[in-house]
């Protein structure tokens, strides 16, 4: 008895690796631009600073949400790096070539920023619960503040975005790019309050 189910086990996991490539291990990253800075009539220089993620998501691993209350994270899916550096390095991207934030600095600039953007990721996986329809799921907290002197200042825009996109297919890769769509749909709605909000400053 003991025999045959050894040998039931080496079948499915045999059955289990002839799948192909899904069962390999797979690493994302988000786009980033790769278009040149457009233009800009701000002075501000603007550095993104403290980028968190919630620790229900911190993991590189892929993770599905497949219940109310209860995920799963993909073992064969998942980020290059840490989902926040990932994250931080398409949102400075975006940022510099979105043109109304001024001008984006690199981690450990000379330059003093005169603006602070601080991200708060507090959503961010693959939305299983509606077998027909699956989604990738994002939420970023933005807080934009002045600094003048080394000290924060008036806090120019604080938002919550939230995005979902279908998946093309239950697949690692669609997913990835259903969070790039999300990702790219919160940045512009980002800058577009962004810049609304300095335009009245100079009103």
């Amino acid at each position: 008895m003991r025999l045959f189910a050894s040998i039931l086990l080496a079948a499915a996991i045999l059955l289990g690796c002839a799948s192909g490539p899904e069962w390999k291990r797979r690493a994302f990253a988000f786009n980033s631009p790769a278009d040149p800075p457009e233009n800009s009539a701000q002075t501000n220089i603007v550095a993104l600073g403290r980028v968190s993620i919630s620790p229900l998501f911190q993991s590189r691993n892929f993770t599905y949400r497949t219940a109310d209350n209860s995920y799963e994270q993909d073992p064969y899916a998942g980020f290059l790096v840490s989902p926040e550096r990932a994250l931080a390095e398409s949102i400075r991207a975006m940022m510099r070539a979105g043109g109304v934030f001024g001008r984006v600095v690199e981690p450990g600039s000379g330059l003093t920023p005169t603006m602070i953007v601080e991200v708060s990721i507090n959503q961010l996986y693959g939305d299983f619960r509606n077998a027909s329809r699956p989604v990738g799921t994002m939420q970023i907290h933005f807080i934009v503040y002045a600094v003048k002197d080394g000290t924060a200042g008036r806090v120019v825009l604080d938002k919550v975005c939230s995005q979902e996109s279908p998946l093309a297919r239950k697949a690692p890769d669609a997913l990835m790019a259903a969070w790039d769509a999300n990702l790219n749909e919160i940045m512009k709605e980002i800058a577009s309050e962004y810049a609304e909000t300095i335009a009245k400053d100079h009103e």
